[in-house]
This record gives structure tokens, sequence and C-alpha cells, in this order.
């Protein structure tokens, strides 16, 4: 049957075209999605690793092996040094940072200083210009933030501990060495001292996070001398392992121990595999009933049941194959082409790597083949039950017979209600796994109830829409022709339509949801501090950017406070001119007046206070992100220095202000302050950020979706050609009495319409009430729940599956056109 079954392949080429497309960008999303793990993993050990690539071992303290009744282990210099003494070892060197404040001129920052050793390996890093440094007032610097900085071999900056400002030290840039590509340190400067002058620096927080040790000469050897050193120090939650374990152990750690980014994507492949699916068995149902007359010929010549069965499995397999391994040679040069165009869009991002493993071709290559396979079972039984003698009736146009029975009547109604209840409960109770799950079981039941009402959807719109026209009324007609094909093509992209709307609309109300907590909770917009800003200087420059509203300049003082119940506190108050102050704050009630405290120390039930042995009214507040907040009058005359503490500004932001305006006006306050872009924080930024999150989040989960969609309207042409190819004698019929050919097109382009549309309508509905429950479920516990529904967006889904349906009907309809009558009716 092999032979039967390539020859069918190559007779009935142009049927399969479609399954071919739909299963290669099916299994070429799966493999995208493999490919993604393994070059995510890859990526990861060239910048977690960067600190110990070059290394043979590390030792490392691991928490979890420590001991209820003690401590995690530190390790320090001292460790260092006994190590280096070990004849087993060539060299080592301490890996560990500390925080610390770097002024230059006028700039302050905030940087990450580290120990380096000249005799060791740099201690990981590359040196580009100087050298590194010897003396105690020497340090390197990354390059990447000295050119921020505008430093360079010979300057001459200032250094003080992040616990006391005052003290500041001046040092010698002596050399510039690469800028990390580990994204837990890259972020911020790099400064690194010579190791005795760090561990003198540092003082108590001297220590170090992991050592990277070279072996003498075997590595196996050098690793159990050192895990002996450790073990006879009593230090028994260090771990001393090689630099790849190392690596695994902390792409572990950053990721829980699972990959969330390829569960996510692995979620949407099977959503697309599952539309793959209902094309392929669409597909095969069709074509296998328009060749009746051939298998059943076939049974009449001697062929058994199990050889008709096989041989259409054979076609299925044949297809599985060619398609899968077009799909995975796809996936390969999409990671490739996108992880190209990464590293040219974003140098930074040099370290990206393409992984290609085994498990990433094979799976894709099975899956796919194996579907393709199984969604042609049911059609292949099919094909196995016919008669011989059905070989000798009279053939008409095919039919495929799909209704729903009565076991999945009942079935699909009684998930979708158990579904619902539990959707409903979720969502009043704020249980979103609960609601999930309703989710995950009301829309299989949806889907297995959808020849009761996509049919009869099709024929009412139609009906509605299009009148008297004869080619709208034969579309009508025949879109409900075979209710189990139109059935089944409309729920593929039911499916795909369904989930994107849902997130859409999910994902706006949650934006909304959470801008308004937001606002609620972030009285200011945005406040830039720092200890080095002259308020009162910079406030003036920064009302004159575009985008601010208002300004107010504040300092931060310690105030020590006592309560009538006998607690305390002592804690930095704002100190701010209540006029300007009161221009900025949403909430005129966290505006304190002369001689009152404002305290966030809302759970204190008193009128009154002692600040500095002196009375004053006390009033609290319960609104977050605020500090307590004194007048000026009232600090100076409780005696409140005003030498000491930071200084900042708070800004009310213009609220038209889009995403990326706030972004930009953060990097130009910044700029006039001269500070960095972290020590800029408010409501406003706050609200920028999570809605950056959720509209990237929507675009690529939009993004994933619309594969499902493609494959959807692959099936929606699909379906036309070869409806098209069983009704030529049907439409040769039509022609030959009267109806034109821009009839017969119009015909078919308004039965793909009515099918693309009423899935998408039902889609945009069912993923809207989802999206609504779903976000109510997740949020409504944060606190007053927002709903917006993005109409436009919506819109814009419908539009396009519209257009694409239509696009859909082209092709089909020029064949069916271009046939002339004479030629059509003596069709078989």
């Amino acid at each position: 049957m092999l032979q039967v079954a390539i020859a069918n392949i190559k007779t009935y080429a142009r049927r399969y075209i479609a399954v071919l497309l739909a299963v290669a960008i099916g299994t070429a999303f799966l493999g995208a999605t493999l490919a993604v793990d393994s070059s995510t993993r890859a990526t990861l050990k060239n910048s977690l690793g960067d600190s110990y690539k070059n290394a043979d071992l590390v030792a490392s303290a691991d928490w979890e092996l420590t001991p209820n009744d003690r401590d995690t282990s530190m390790l320090s210099m001292d460790t260092v040094r006994e190590i280096r003494d070990l004849p087993e070892v060539s060299g080592v060197y301490g890996d560990g940072v500390m925080g610390a404040a770097l002024r230059t001129g006028d700039n302050g920052y905030t940087v990450m200083l580290q120990p380096i050793s000249a005799e060791n390996k740099l201690s990981g890093m590359s040196m580009l210009e100087g050298r590194a440094p010897l003396g105690a007032d020497e340090v390197v610097i990354d390059q990447e933030h000295a050119e921020q900085m505008g430093l360079s071999v010979a300057d001459t900056v200032a250094l003080s501990s992040m616990e006391d400002n005052a003290k500041m030290r001046e040092l010698k840039v002596v050399g510039i060495v690469e800028t990390t590509t580990d994204p837990m340190s890259s972020s911020f400067a790099q400064l690194a001292m010579q190791e005795d002058a760090w561990e003198r620096f540092a003082g108590e927080n001297a220590q170090l996070n992991r050592l990277v040790i070279d072996a003498e000469k075997d590595v196996a050897q050098t690793q159990a001398a050192v895990a002996e050193y450790f073990h006879g120090k009593d230090l028994v939650d260090v771990v001393v392992n090689t630099a790849d374990e190392q690596v695994l152990d902390d792409v572990a750690s950053m990721t829980g121990g699972t990959d969330q980014l390829t569960i996510i994507l692995l979620v949407f492949a099977l959503v697309a595999l599952i539309v793959t699916g209902l094309v392929v068995m669409n597909t095969f149902s069709v074509v296998i009933a328009q060749r009746t007359r051939e298998l059943a010929l076939l049974r009449t010549l001697g062929a058994k049941r199990a050889q008709i069965r096989s041989s259409v499995l054979i076609e299925a397999l044949l297809i599985g194959v060619i398609a899968s391994v077009v799909g995975v040679a796809l996936a390969v040069a999409l990671m490739a082409g996108l992880i190209q165009l990464l590293r040219n869009l974003v140098p930074e991002m040099s370290y990206a790597t393409l992984a290609v493993d085994a498990r990433g071709i094979i799976i894709p290559l099975a899956v796919g083949i194996v579907m393709t396979v199984l969604a042609a079972w049911l059609p292949a039984r099919r094909a196995m039950s016919l008669a011989p003698l059905a070989a000798l009736r009279p053939f008409d146009a095919a039919s495929v017979k799909n209704r729903a029975g009565l076991v999945r009547i009942i079935f699909g109604s009684l998930l979708t209600l158990a579904g619902a209840a539990l959707l409903a409960y979720g969502a009043l109770n704020s249980e979103l796994l609960i609601a999930f799950a309703g989710g995950l079981l009301s829309f299989p039941g949806i889907l297995m109830l959808a020849s009761l009402f996509v049919p009869a959807t099709v024929f009412g719109i139609g009906k509605l829409l299009t009148g008297r026209s004869v080619a709208g009324r034969l579309a009508s007609l025949n879109a409900v022709r075979n209710p189990g094909r139109t059935t089944a093509t409309a729920t593929a992209l039911l499916i795909g339509v369904t989930l994107v709307s849902m997130i859409m609309v999910g994902g706006q109300s949650a934006k909304a949801t959470l801008n308004g907590s937001i606002s609620g909770e972030y009285p200011i917009d945005l406040t830039v501090a720092q200890d080095t800003l002259t308020s009162d200087s910079v406030a003036p420059k920064l009302a004159e950017l575009e985008g601010i509203e208002s300004v107010s300049a504040y300092t931060m003082r310690t105030v020590a406070t006592e309560f009538p119940d006998g607690s305390s506190s002592e804690e930095y108050a704002m100190v701010v001119d209540p006029e300007s102050y009161a221009s900025v704050v949403h909430d005129e009630q966290i505006v304190p007046r002369d001689g009152e405290l404002l305290s966030t120390w809302w759970q204190i039930e008193a009128d009154h206070a002692t600040v500095n042995g002196q009375p004053v009214k006390l009033r609290t507040t319960s609104a977050s992100f605020v500090s307590n907040t004194l007048t000026e009058n009232t600090a100076a005359k409780l005696g409140i220095s005003d030498k000491e503490g930071m200084s900042g500004v708070a800004i009310k932001v213009d609220p038209s202000l889009s995403n990326g305006a706030v972004t930009e006006l953060v990097e130009s306050i910044a700029d006039v302050a001269g500070v960095e872009n972290s020590m800029i924080s408010g409501g406003v930024t706050e609200k920028a950020m999570f809605s950056q999150i959720i509209d990237v989040l929507l675009m690529i989960v939009s993004g994933l979706l619309a594969v499902a969609v493609l494959i959807a309207l692959i099936g929606v042409a699909n379906t036309l050609s070869l409806s098209v190819l069983e009704r030529t004698r049907e439409n040769a019929l039509l022609r030959a009495l009267g109806l034109k050919k821009k009839q017969l097109r119009s015909m078919l382009a308004t039965e793909a319409v009515l099918i693309g549309g009423v899935a998408a309508l039902l889609g945009l509905i069912l993923g809207a009430v989802y999206g609504l429950l779903g976000a109510h479920s997740a949020l409504s516990s944060v606190g007053s729940m927002s709903y917006e529904i993005p109409w436009l967006q919506l819109a814009a889904v419908l539009l396009v599956s519209l257009l694409a349906a239509l696009l859909a009907s082209i092709t089909p309809g020029r064949r069916a056109a271009k046939l002339s009558p004479v030629e059509g009716l003596a069709t078989e």
C-alpha cells in the first residue's frame, strides 16, 4: 500500500498543501520553543559564569546544607590565603562585592566594589587598558560605566562606604576592564581594588560569595583536596563544584529549578498543535469522502480493510515526516536569525548563543509526525468501514457526517456547567486557581457543543446580512451544508481568537486596576533624592522641563518621636514647604500644617506626640510610600537641624504623558539633577513599569497566539478549496443555469467571511467573558477593580479575521470561476 499512498499524494498534492503548511508551522513553533530553552541556558552559561569562565573549580556556601543550629558559612580573604597554600592549587581568587558611593566632580554614583588580584588571572577580569591596581590608592573600573562617567586612566575619584558618606577617600584610576556579562551585576559600575585594600575598606563586610580555583594538575584531585580543607574547618555547607556544575546550579537558582519561559511557550505551542490537528483531521475527512468510489473500488478488487486504513495512515505519515522536517528547519533558521538580530541591535548581548540539542530536533519531529497520524486516524477508520458495493452506487457530492451525538452533548454540557460554576466561584472569591480550573473545564465543553450553535449562527447571520442576493443566499446554505466540517473549521479559528481576546481584555483590565491601585498608594508622582542633591537650586530647573506641572523641594531629617502609649521611633521625616508641597500631591490630606507632625504610624491612636522634647499635634495617615512629614516652620521651632540628611524634590507630572514619555522624562530629570535613574521613584514610574510589562506581555502573547490563528485561517482556505473541488459539478450546473463568474466568486467569498466572521465574533465574546472573570479572580483582592475592554483592539482582531477569510477565498474562487460549465458537468 506504500506505492498506492505515494501515488495518492502525487495525485492529490494540491489538496494536502494546507496540511503541510499547518503541520510545518505548528512543528516550527514547538521546535523554536525548545530552541529558546536550550539557547537561553547556553546564553546564561556565558553570562552567569563570566566571573569564573576560565577556572577549574568554584567553592561557595549552600544554605540548604547549613545545619539548623548554625548560620551559613562565610568565606573571607583569610580563606583565600589558606587555600593558596595547598599544593594541589595553582591559584585562587575571591569573588565578592560591596556597595560603595563614588564621586566624580559634581556627580555621585553607586558602585559595586570588589577585590582584584594581579597574580591570579586578574580575578576573572579582562584588562582593556592600563594595569591592575598594586597600591591601596589605586582602582580599575569597567569600560561601559567609565564611558558613562567620563573617566579614563590616570583620573582621580572619591570613594566612601554606603554607611559613612562623610569619609571620602581619593583613589586613582589605573586601568579599564571589560564590563561583565553577568546580569546580576552588570547594571552597576564595577570598581576593583587590590585585595588587601578591599579587605580593609570593607571591614566587617569583607565577605566573599565564592572562591574561584585553578588546579595545579588533576582537577579531581584538587577538588578533593579543597573539599577536605573545608571539611577540616567544619565548613560543612561549602560545596566545591567544577565550573560547569556551578553554572548549572546558578541557572537553576535563577529559574527556580524550572524554566518558566519554556513552560509558557510550550502552552502556546500546544494550542497551535491542537489547532493544527483540527485542520489535519478536517482535511483528511474531506479528501477521503471525495475518494469514496476510489477506496470502495480498491475493496472490490480485493483490498482488505486493514490495507485501506494503512494506505490512509501511510499518506499521513509521509506528509507528517515532510512537514515536520521543514518545520524543524524553519525553527532553527528562525532562532539563528533572532539571535543574530539581537546581537546586532544590542551589542551588550554579544554573548547570546544559539544552541540546538538533540531534544530540540527529535521531539518536534516526533510530535509533528505522531500528531498528523493521530489526526488522520478517525478518517482512516471511516475509510476502513467502506463496503465494496459502495463502488456500484451512483456517486454524488461528498458528505462528511460529524453531528454531535447524544453522549457528546451530555458530556459537553456537564463540562460547561461544571466549569462555569467553578469560574464564577473563583471570580467572586478571588480564587485564581479555581477560576483557571473552571476555564479549563468550560472551554472544552463549549467546543464540544459547538456543532449545536456554530452552524445555526452562521446560517442566521448569513440570512440576516445577505438579504435577497442569490450569491449570498447560496453562500449561507453552503456554509451549513456540512455542519461537521463548518464546525471543525470555525472551531479552529474560534480557539485562537478566544485566547487572543481573553489576553487583551484581561490585560487591559489588569492594567487599569493596577494603575488605579498605584494612584491610591502613591500620592506623589515622582521624587528624586540624594545626599549630594541641592534641592533648592535643582527644583527650579526641573520645573522648566516639559511634562512637569509643579515641583516642591524638601529635606529629610532624623526625627525622634515619643508617643503617649510609651512607644517611640527615630526615623527620617520630610520637611516641606506646605504651599508648594500641596501643589504636587494628589491628596491634600497628607499636607502637614504648622505645629503638626503627619505620621505614617497610622496604628497610633493619639492626637499629640513629643518631638525633641517638645509637644506637637499628631495626625496619622494610612497612605503608603510617604514619610512622616513636618512643615519647615515646625522643624525650625523644634530645633531640628537642617545641616544633616538628604535633600530631594517632589514632582507632579502631566497625567497625559505616555509610558515612553515618562521614561524620557525620568532620563531628563536624572540629567538635570545629576543622579542615577535608580534615585528617581514614584507612582508614575510604577505605572509606566507595570503598563510596559503588561503591554509587552500582551504583544508577545498575541504574537504567539497569532500562530494558532494563522493555522486556523489556513484551515478556512483549505475547507473552501476542498469544497470547490467536491462541488465541481454543482458549481458548473449553477453556471449553466445563469450564475455569473463574479457571482460564483462572491458566493465563495461570502461563505468564507461567514465562517471566519462568526468564529471570530463568537471567539471575541467568549474571550471577553473569560478575560473579565480571570482579571477579577486575579486582582479583586488587590483593591477596587477597574474593568476596561479594548474595543479598538478587538475590532481590529475581527477585521483581520474577516480580511484573512476573504483573502482565503480568492484562490478557490478563481479556480471555480475558470472552469467552464461543460467541463464541470463532465467531472466525475
